[in-house]
């Protein structure tokens, strides 16, 4: 009986020994994976081939841009609570709200620390905002290098801000140099070699080598749209040109014609410089400016003005344009194609129309 009850003991003993054993293999596994999920949660993001030093030469550049479109354009970082179009643009970042790109909802990263950027979504690594010329850039960044630049020149709807990819072809350039490490030409020294290049190379040029501008920066601000008339149309402006339906007018102030264009203004010669066929020339009238063909005799010219009309409870530059002794109303042109779809053939208070 007591080998029996030994035996039992011995063999208790023994297996409780064994589950001892057993239990710090638990644990360390349990560990482990511990270790394991805090590890792939650690990886939240991507780091973007963008840095402080690129920022700063992107603000100079900015500023440079700034200069030759008469706007001031203001860096608007994390912290900074810049104001545009009456948003908090600090509240849009913190938020995470989304913007529209042609009408297309798009998530993107707001001003992404280091090592937190999307590998999926743009990167919006930087804004920057002129709210007086109501002109709102984003300059975006994927996770493979890809550059993109995004402007709003229209009032957003609720807090959402509608964009469309820039046409300034300087802008563009000069931010994928900067993101890519190479030297970004600034937009002044291009507009100068520019007119450089073609003070040279014209010989029918009026007399002065460089133009006083006819159209200032509210008008080169946006590309306008209307739909006025039951025509979708565009029209953009140079400080002194006109580019619509593709066709680009070169276009001066009546003060810079030559003698012998004045002397076919006055009757006293029928001579024509063939190659001003398709220039214009500026007259000013109040805050109309008046154009008519270069050796136009007869007939009413184009008029346009910008104005700030309040569209849905903001305030929005609309170009005018308008013709005859009354300064009848033609058309409206909008900063953006929704607008002009929104405000079709809508006729405003301080303009005149002969329906």
């Amino acid at each position: 009986m007591k080998l029996w009850r030994t035996t039992i003991l011995l063999t208790l003993g023994l297996a409780l020994a064994a589950c001892g054993n057993q239990q710090p293999k638990k644990a360390a596994s349990s560990s482990s994976a511990v270790s394991s999920s805090i590890s792939k949660k650690a990886k939240t993001g991507v780091k973007l081939a963008w840095n402080a030093d690129k920022a700063q030469k992107l603000d100079a550049f900015m500023k440079d841009f700034g200069s030759t479109k008469s706007q001031t354009f203001t860096r608007a970082d994390r912290s900074a609570h810049t104001k545009w179009q009456g948003l908090d643009l600090t509240q849009i970042y913190k938020a995470k709200r989304s913007i529209t790109i042609d009408d297309t909802k798009t998530a993107v990263t707001w001003l992404p620390k280091k090592g937190q950027a999307s590998k999926i979504r743009q990167n919006v690594v930087a804004v920057y905002a002129d709210d007086q010329a109501t002109v709102l850039f984003l300059f975006m960044l994927t996770a493979k290098g890809q550059t993109q630049v995004l402007i709003s020149q229209s009032a957003p709807k609720g807090k959402t801000i509608s964009t469309t990819e820039t046409t300034n072809e300087n802008v563009k350039k000069g931010f994928a140099d900067i993101a890519a490490g190479r030297p970004a030409a600034l937009t002044s020294k291009a507009i100068a070699s520019s007119s450089s290049s073609a003070a040279t190379s014209s010989k029918a040029s009026p007399q002065k080598a460089t133009h006083a501008a006819v159209f200032n920066a509210s008008f080169q601000a946006n590309t306008w749209y209307t739909n006025d008339n039951d025509s979708a149309d565009t029209i953009s402006f140079g400080a002194n040109s006109i580019t619509e339906a593709g066709s680009v007018m070169p276009v001066y102030w009546r003060s810079e014609r030559t003698g012998t264009d004045k002397a076919w203004d006055e009757g006293t010669s029928t001579v024509e410089d063939q190659s001003k066929e398709g220039w214009g020339v500026a007259d000013p009238q109040g805050a109309w400016v008046d154009i008519r063909g270069w050796y136009q005799s007869a007939g009413d010219g184009q008029s346009y003005r910008i104005v700030s009309q309040n569209l849905g409870g903001q305030n929005v530059p609309v170009l005018e344009t308008a013709g005859g002794a009354g300064l009848w109303l033609n058309s409206n042109y909008y900063p953006t194609q929704e607008l002009a779809t929104q405000y079709q053939d809508t006729v405003f208070s301080d303009e005149n129309s002969q329906d």
